[in-house]
């Protein structure tokens, strides 16, 4: 782009030097304050210069311009990737921070898990306990009802071969039975 720029510069001016040469007249230019008379060469290339001149000043001030834009924009691309820069940081921590708390959600729940399933056995213990105490006070009780049984049935058979012995023992000595007719006979 830049040299076909400089490409037609050179013709623009072969183009003007040209015209100017084919122009050799003499011509009156009227300024504010006088007048100069000049050939039209002068004229011509005097115009061309001028233009070239406030181009150039132009140009200048465009790049001047340009410059200090494009310094902002790199203050401001600097700024921007200082943040960038900054923010990665803090994801970074932020991610350290969240696997930290995974981490220790894990261990909080795993104790949680572990304090649980030892409270489950403890009540199980328990309750084995409790059971196996029940199961022993129900085996004593019916061992105790068991032997009381016994020791009744004991005393039930004394009683009855006391009471046998008894019978016989009355059935020897007992008196005669009295009827009903015994009574009136008397």
């Amino acid at each position: 782009m830049r040299t076909v720029f400089i490409v037609l510069m050179i013709l623009l001016a072969l183009a003007v030097a040209v015209v100017a040469v084919l122009n050799n007249e003499i011509v009156t230019v009227n300024y504010l304050f006088g007048q100069v008379e000049l050939t039209l060469f002068a004229v011509i290339v005097g115009s061309t210069l001028v233009g070239v001149l406030i181009m150039v000043f132009f140009g200048i001030y465009r790049s001047i311009h340009n410059y200090v834009k494009s310094d902002s924009e790199r203050n401001l691309k600097k700024e921007l990737q200082d943040r960038i820069k900054s923010l990665e940081s803090e994801k970074k921590k932020l991610e350290e921070e969240v696997e930290k708390l995974q981490k220790e959600r894990e261990n909080a729940a795993a104790r949680a898990r572990d304090e649980l399933e030892a409270e489950k056995n403890k009540l199980e213990n328990e309750l084995n306990r409790q059971k196996k105490e029940r199961e022993d006070a129900e085996a004593k009780e019916q061992a105790e009802s068991e032997a009381e049984k016994e020791k009744l049935k004991e005393e039930l058979r004394k009683l009855q071969k006391e009471s046998s012995s008894l019978e016989a023992q009355d059935d020897t000595v007992s008196p005669p039975k009295k009827s009903f007719w015994d009574f009136f006979k008397r």
